[in-house]
């Protein structure tokens, strides 16, 4: 009775061991140092935003825990015995932008990549995958850099959400600026002074932009006054149905009111193309 009472103790300590064991490894953390950014640029408050951001993204990684060391340079403390060294050098050049990151283990593996970017905007669209991507290069042991042009191309830009539309756009001759918000809504500003309420919604690379609420003579600034006092009663919501070409442009048509000599009431729809650039 005594020993199996004692080999039954044995093997729910072992058992406890091996639970306690597997937690640690399952909560482990790498530790990280992440330093001051070397840059190349006049553009103090851009370099910031970059360094604020790459550093957020970096907190919400699982499996990491980051001591912020910002205000230092790697090679003031390149030995601070954490799992990995982390800094990111960012230069303008040319009307773009080059970014390389870097991470260095505790073993001394030295890891960069190096991103070029036709836009400021596209660093901080491009920080998460590019962290993750050197990330995992550093945990697989790899050896080689990385370099990547990631410039315009005038294809779709399939990134957008209501996240990296939100902001100001202008691009209208008619239209002092456009200002899109996160939840999907947004407001037009005609030269005019008169402000429009609308819907925004996005589909991969396709935006579209929709008039909410009644309709105003002064939302149809392309036709003339009197034309457009009889015409908003009926009319239908302006919409712009554009797609985005990077991360500051998108272009399309524009659905609206246009003078029409043949029609009776002076009026006809009609899609007139548009571009809209995002203010940075």
């Amino acid at each position: 009775m005594i020993m199996n009472s004692m080999k039954g103790r044995t093997r729910i300590i072992i058992l406890m061991l091996l639970l306690i064991s597997a937690s640690n490894a399952l909560f482990a953390q790498r530790t990280v140092d992440f330093f001051a950014t070397v840059i190349s640029s006049s553009d103090t408050n851009t370099i910031k935003m970059s360094t604020d951001l790459y550093f957020t993204q970096f907190q919400g990684l699982d499996g990491y825990l980051v001591t912020d060391r910002r205000d230092t340079p790697y090679s003031e403390m390149p030995n601070s015995g954490c799992d990995i060294a982390f800094y990111a050098e960012i230069q303008e050049s040319d009307g773009g932008w080059s970014c390389t990151l870097n991470a260095i283990s505790k073993k001394g593996q030295h890891l960069s990549e190096t991103r070029t970017y036709a836009s400021y905007y596209k660093i901080l669209l491009d920080a998460k995958s590019s962290l993750e991507n050197i990330l995992n290069n550093v945990a697989s042991g790899a050896t080689s850099t990385a370099e990547t042009e990631t410039q315009d191309s005038g294809e779709p830009y399939t990134e957008a959400t209501l996240e990296t539309l939100a902001g100001t756009w202008t691009g209208e001759s008619l239209i002092d600026k456009v200002i899109i918000l996160r939840g999907g809504n947004g407001f037009v500003i005609f030269k005019n002074g008169s402000s429009m309420n609308v819907g925004v919604t996005v589909k991969g690379s396709n935006v579209t932009v929709v008039q909410k609420g009644r309709s105003n003579a002064s939302f149809h600034p392309e036709i003339s006054r009197e034309l457009a006092v009889k015409a908003a009663t009926d009319a239908e919501p302006i919409k712009w149905t554009l797609t985005t070409t990077s991360a500051v442009s998108m272009k399309g048509t524009k659905s609206t009111l246009v003078e029409d000599e043949q029609s009776s009431t002076g009026v006809s729809s009609a899609s007139i193309d548009v571009e809209w650039t995002k203010q940075q």
